[in-house]
């Protein structure tokens, strides 16, 4: 099964790398508009992109042919707030940036998970240290450990029967040398394989692979100071050495450096020297005592330490019994090569005949989807962007239309015209671009330099008076691009003036003026409750913090 699983995900990888390619080919004669060249290192992916769009539009106009159409998450929304952020005649430009940027950041993620994924996928092969004859290549002296994950499971069939044949042939051995090679199961095998459960795997096991021995100088204090340690640190959840209950916590032995940590046991049946306890059997009451030594080894010197224990411990089932015998014989296997250049597994454990396969982690599927699911976060987020700055413009121009309409009180008090006013305000917002804008920030050239938003649209309705537009007309479309209530209410009284006169529109500016004021307090006072929310989670970790700074050293103290 795992074959047929590492075939598929090499087979996946494969085809995606080529339909990416085949992408690049496709594109490859795709041409980009001026303002999408740059930088040149992404234009392979906005070829891909560009083609991809217009291969999509296609596909929708096919679609729309028939009566039906294809949804897209977030079109509308998308396009209401680009139409509302970029009014001009650059509105179609926008709109193609935007689509282009978006597909090719998908287009780049997912390339890049990938090719990530790939190469994980290709390292879990070369990552595998077991060779084919069942053996691990140790490090040189004074290298460290090698470690690898592998499952036991039986041998096939047809290698047993062809060793009985052999056998056989021959004719050498007695009837019992003769059932010894040729793996004969055992009468719980055989029962198993009768009710046509057998059992060919044995579970899953992390074996460490020492390097080498080799001579050190290693003081006495050392190794004292060490075994001082055991037995309180070997207990885990037993409460005493004379309640062992629950299996005992080996230390690792890459901790006890440069000293090789080894163990004998007085009684392997019961306490074995990976921990494990052999209690399965034991009735209530029942106890066995142990005799466990810890052996310090280093070079010529070796240092001794002798523990007993009493097990009390509940009864375990059969299968656990089997995998506790391919764990011991893994560390046999592993302490009688030690002085070896190479390492090799047991051909059996426990009476029954294994086979070994390396288990090597692979986590290019993992990484796969978490780049699919980064694209997708990054098809929407790019949408929440751009609704958060169609809603950072409309509060904008909400702050700013008090004073507006307090400068239209003031001008046409003076007796200028509303036209001429319009000139007034675009004419002053030119000169303070030009005189303090370039000193600041560029993070955002709507936001930043300077710029307002409704400032930008009075510009707008310059153009658009200068273009030879009715006047009547320029203000209509400032009060439709703005796409708020008050700058509509405005613009129909300055129409109303043009077309029918209004002796009264001094009179009602002004309050306008002073109602715009109030909403402009009211504004403030959401912004500010806004604020207040926005601070709310920091100011519960810093709560949390004064909490943990106190209550920490309390409880120590309490402790001691």
């Amino acid at each position: 099964m795992e074959k047929v699983i590492t075939v598929v995900y090499t087979g996946l990888y494969a085809v995606l790398l080529g339909v990416f390619a085949a992408l690049l080919v496709l594109s490859s004669g795709e041409e980009l508009p001026t303002f999408a060249r740059d930088p040149p290192v992404r234009r392979p992916f906005r070829r891909m992109a560009l083609w991809l769009i217009k291969r999509l539009e296609k596909h929708r106009e096919r679609r729309r042919r028939k009566g039906k159409d294809l949804l897209i998450p977030g079109e509308e929304s998308v396009r209401n707030d680009l139409r509302i952020l970029y009014p001009s005649l650059k509105a179609g430009r926008e709109e193609v940036m935007y689509r282009l940027d978006k597909f090719e950041r998908m287009l780049m993620l997912l390339f890049a998970g990938i090719l990530l994924a790939g190469a994980m996928h290709v390292r879990s092969f070369t990552s595998g240290i077991l060779q084919k004859d069942g053996t691990v290549q140790r490090q040189e002296t004074g290298g460290g450990d090698r470690q690898l994950t592998v499952r036991a499971s039986l041998r096939q069939p047809e290698e047993d029967a062809a060793a009985e044949a052999g056998g056989e042939e021959n004719g050498a051995g007695s009837p019992q040398e003769g059932q010894e090679g040729s793996g004969i199961r055992s009468p719980q095998e055989s029962s198993e394989e009768e009710g046509k459960e057998v059992m060919k795997d044995y579970g899953t096991y992390t074996v460490t692979v020492h390097a080498r021995q080799y001579t050190k100088d290693e003081a006495e204090s050392a190794a004292r100071k060490i075994l001082r340690q055991f037995p309180e640190s070997l207990l885990g959840e037993n409460e005493a050495a004379d309640q062992i209950r629950y299996p005992i916590v080996m230390p690792d032995p890459a901790q006890m450096q440069p000293f090789t940590l080894s163990w004998e046991s007085s009684r392997y049946a019961v306490l074995d020297t990976d921990g494990s306890i052999f209690n399965e059997d034991y009735r209530q009451g029942q106890a066995e005592e142990v005799e466990l030594t810890a052996l310090l080894t280093c070079g010529d010197y070796q240092f001794q330490k002798k523990m007993n224990f009493v097990v009390r411990a509940p009864i375990r089932d059969e299968q656990e019994k089997l995998q506790d015998a391919v764990g011991t014989a893994l560390l046999n296997a592993e302490k009688e090569s030690a002085d070896k250049p190479d390492f090799s597994l047991p051909d059996s454990a426990g009476g029954l005949a294994l086979t070994w396969t390396e288990k090597v982690e692979d986590v290019s599927g993992g990484i796969l989807i978490l780049g699919i699911v980064i694209c997708v976060l990054v098809w929407y987020a790019a949408d929440y962007r751009l609704h958060e700055k169609t809603r950072e413009r409309n509060r904008q121009l909400a702050i700013d239309y008090p004073q507006l309409t307090s400068k239209i009180v003031l001008f046409l008090g003076a007796g200028m015209s509303v036209r001429n006013i319009f000139y007034k305000c675009g004419e002053d917002y030119r000169q303070k671009l030009a005189s303090g804008g370039h000193n600041r920030n560029k993070k955002d050239s709507r936001r930043q330099n300077g710029r307002r938003w409704l400032y930008e649209e009075v510009l707008l309705v310059c153009n658009e008076l200068d273009s030879g537009i009715p006047e009547a007309d320029a203000y209509m479309h400032f009060g439709r691009r703005c796409h708020l209530r008050q700058y509509t209410k405005l613009c129909t009284l300055l129409v109303q003036n043009l077309r029918r006169g209004n002796d009264t529109l001094l009179q009602v500016l002004q309050e306008e003026a002073e109602s715009s004021f109030e909403e402009r307090k009211n504004l403030a006072r959401e912004m500010g409750e806004e604020a207040g929310t926005r601070l709310l989670f920091p100011m519960m970790i810093m709560l949390g913090i004064t909490m943990l700074i106190i209550i920490v050293p309390a409880y120590f103290s309490f402790s001691m």
